[in-house]
Order: C-alpha cells, then sequence, then structure tokens
C-alpha cells in the first residue's frame, strides 16, 4: 500500500486544504493514496519504499534523499525576495534587540538536520562574522518561535513560509521582530521512491494547483509547481 503525506508545513488549521489538494492530485493518478498519512514520522515517510510522494526539507534531501529517492518538483509559495520555487529563512528576536547582541545570547534551532532552522543560519552568520554563545535545540520552529517569545531563547531562524502560518495562527507571535533574511535557496522539494512516476506526478500536482478553489490555494500560498535543476539542491556551501 503506498503512503503520501505533506509534512513540511502541515498544521490543524490547513488539514482540510491540504486534504482538498491531494484529493485534486490521487484523482489524476491510479493507484495513489486515497489519504494523506499523518501519522508516521517524517523520517519514516521520507525513507519508506511505499513512498508514492512527500515533501522534505532541502538538507535532508541534499545530504542523503537524492540518493534514494527521485525528485518531482518544487513548489512556488511566492515568497518575499525569492526567484520561483525559492525560499529563505527569517532571524527573529524580540523588541529591543540586535543581531551583533548574538555573540552573548541563546540561539535556538529546530534540528540540526533543519537547512532553514540551522544550515542557512549558520552560513547567514559566519558572513556576518559572529556566532551565537549558546545553542539550544526547540524541535520545530513553531517552538522556537514561542521560546523567543517567552525569553527561553534570544534568537532563531524561522523558513518564511512557515512564518507566515505562524504569524497568522499563533498568538505569541506577535511580539516577535524579524532583524534580518538569509539568502535565498531552493525550496522544500516533493520526492518519489517510485521510478518512472516522477512526469506523472510533476503534472498532476501543478495541474491540482490550478483547479484548486481560490479559497484553499491562498490558504496554503500555492502559486505554481517548477522544475529546479538538482545541482542547485546539491551544491555545497551550507
Amino acid at each position: 500500500k503506498m503512503i503520501a503525506g505533506l509534512p513540511m508545513y502541515d498544521r490543524p488549521e490547513l488539514f482540510e486544504a491540504h486534504d482538498k489538494f491531494w484529493r485534486l492530485i490521487h484523482k489524476q493518478i491510479i493507484g495513489s493514496p486515497k489519504i494523506l498519512s499523518r501519522n508516521i514520522a517524517p523520517w519514516d515517510l521520507w525513507t519508506s519504499p511505499k513512498l508514492f510522494l512527500a515533501q522534505t526539507c532541502s538538507s535532508p534531501y541534499r545530504k542523503t534523499l537524492h540518493k534514494t529517492t527521485i525528485y518531482v518538483g518544487t513548489v512556488d509559495y511566492d515568497l518575499p525576495n525569492c526567484p520561483p520555487g525559492y525560499y529563505n529563512s527569517l532571524i527573529i528576536t524580540r523588541p529591543g534587540y540586535e543581531l551583533s547582541e548574538l555573540k552573548n545570547c541563546t540561539f535556538g534551532y529546530n534540528e540540526k538536520i533543519s537547512h532553514s532552522g540551522w544550515a542557512a543560519p549558520q552560513a547567514h552568520f559566519r558572513k556576518l562574522n559572529i556566532s551565537p554563545k549558546f545553542l539550544k535545540k526547540t524541535g520545530s520552529h513553531r517552538a522556537s518561535v514561542k521560546s523567543v517569545a517567552s525569553g527561553k531563547i534570544d534568537f532563531a531562524a524561522i523558513d518564511a513560509q512557515s512564518w507566515r502560518f505562524i504569524k497568522k495562527y499563533d498568538n505569541f507571535a506577535n511580539n516577535i521582530e524579524i532583524l534580518d533574511h538569509t539568502y535565498p535557496t531552493p525550496g522544500l522539494p516533493f520526492i518519489t521512491s517510485q521510478s518512472g512516476l516522477g512526469e506523472n506526478l510533476f503534472r498532476a500536482i501543478k495541474k491540482a494547483i490550478e483547479v484548486l478553489s481560490e479559497k484553499y490555494r491562498s490558504l496554503l500560498y500555492l502559486n505554481d509547481f517548477v522544475i529546479i535543476e538538482e545541482k542547485k539542491y546539491l551544491k555545497s556551501g551550507f
């Protein structure tokens, strides 16, 4: 039995929209799972031989998943200051802090396998020749924002798409300030483990975005589905 999941930006407020989006993909491809799996850990989903489709983070894809899965395409979320299909991270803090204070403060990260929460900000800090005095793992972008807001950590990096949802649905984000942003890099890729399915999936996803109702398309910020060259995902420097 095939499985599919869109865990990267899924949250209860978006379940209905993601389900509608998935149904439009499912209708176009015989043998695709009827529903999205939400009870499976991301790594188990990404590495399953039964993986029909999933969205993953660009860092796990760059490090290991490009060897075991097939790249399908990348959603363009029409993010500010980013080319189609690209994204970046926002460096956040509480009002009154400056980025130069990082050297005496705590930087929180969701996990070290994350591109937007760890690799991208670390590369950004190296360019600025600053580094945080303390590091603290939070477990998720949402937890990072909550920890900054409550004072448990002082700085964090949140990918721009996650920030849209956190700002919209979580009241604790009201007292957060954006200090800086990282350089745009290729966005979160869609992958499959099924050989020969990539082109069909690409067309199905692109079509699903086109025909999805404006209500759900705008809720998910779905603008288009594009191809980004694999070498752009795999280039070193992070």
